[in-house]
């Protein structure tokens, strides 16, 4: 009887391993790994030279809007006049959004490190990322796994209490919007100790390995109608995480670098551009505006009537003198 108890017990517990292997197998099974390849003809070992520098047309084969985009009417268009180096791209926004969650609302805290957005915790809750992101098959990766992205930005004149957590969310995603906070970094807008509002400063992203992370995402939860730019970006380089004969190798410059345009961080100091009649711009309208173009319209028929008024009061004081 006490053997049979034994036995009972051991094939229980060969029972409970097997389940529990069986868990740990599925669980492998359902997280996606992507093996890191990249094109040969797309990259280069020229250290200072940016992937995108946005100095030419072709930026807009590398940047698109997130599917989110119109929900706060986001364009992404070139920056000629407070730019960086020779040009710069710059996020702009039609319109705000505050009635749905932004992707990283559970990172911002309050004072006393209480969450400013709780809804964000629950299980099931669902989040927007309006922004632009970039693509790894438009850099000839598999994916951005491992890689280093740098890039200099400033933050919009108008932004300061505009933003979620006064903030534009850099993060890796694999193009799912799964929630993914490990990779997030907060661009904060600062005027005073690190002055990333009438300066440029430098900003970068790591991407962890095995995250399966096939977007850079620059999320730009507007809460609240700007008048600024959201914030402008430029030279962004991204960096392997593999060598080519024992040295670093990064994606070449896709758009036009313009090696003689000499960097300038302070704004200031920047040249302004010449202006052209047309500039590549992408984007959308917001899905919702409330507002907007009525007072103008109320404010020209005013005008035209007060015009009618004037002209009418000296057509009948002329016409009197003839009587």
């Amino acid at each position: 009887m006490k053997m049979k108890k034994i036995i009972g017990a051991a094939a229980a517990l060969v029972m409970g391993l097997t389940s529990l292997s069986a868990v740990a197998f599925a669980d492998s099974e359902e997280k996606k790994e992507i093996p890191f390849t990249y094109d040969k003809s797309m990259i280069s070992t020229e250290e200072n030279t940016p992937s995108l520098s946005f100095d030419g047309d072709d930026w807009t084969k590398y940047v698109h809007t997130t599917s989110d985009a119109s929900k706060i009417g986001l364009k992404v268009s070139i920056d000629k006049d407070t730019y960086y180096q020779g040009f710069s791209l710059k996020a702009t926004a039609s319109g705000s959004q505050n009635s749905e969650l932004f992707m990283h609302a559970g990172l911002v805290r309050d004072a006393d490190n209480n969450p400013v957005y709780p809804g964000a915790e629950e299980e099931g809750a669902q989040f927007i990322s309006p922004g632009f992101e970039l693509r790894c098959e438009d850099f000839g990766l598999s994916c951005f796994d491992g890689c280093f992205l740098t890039f200099m930005y400033k933050m919009g004149a108008d932004a300061q209490g505009k933003l979620m957590g006064d903030s534009v969310y850099v993060y890796a995603d694999d193009g799912d919007l799964s929630k993914n906070t490990s990779s997030a970094v907060a661009l904060k807008y600062d005027a005073l100790m690190n002055n990333n509002v009438t300066q440029y400063r430098a900003g970068s992203i790591s991407v962890p390995y095995s995250s399966a992370s096939t977007r850079i995402v620059f999320e730009t939860p507007v809460l609240e109608a700007m008048e600024s730019d959201i914030f402008c970006i430029d030279n962004i380089t991204i960096t392997l995480p593999t060598q080519e004969d024992g040295s670093t190798i990064y994606i070449k410059s896709l758009d036009g670098y313009n090696k003689s345009a000499v960097p300038q961080e302070t704004i200031e100091a920047l040249q302004v551009g010449e202006k052209k009649a047309s500039t590549p711009e992408i984007g959308s309208a917001p899905e919702k505006q409330e507002g907007g173009n009525g007072f103008v319209v109320v404010i020209i028929i005013i005008v035209v009537v007060l015009a009618g008024g004037v002209g009418g009061f000296f057509f009948i004081k002329k016409k009197k003198k003839f009587y």
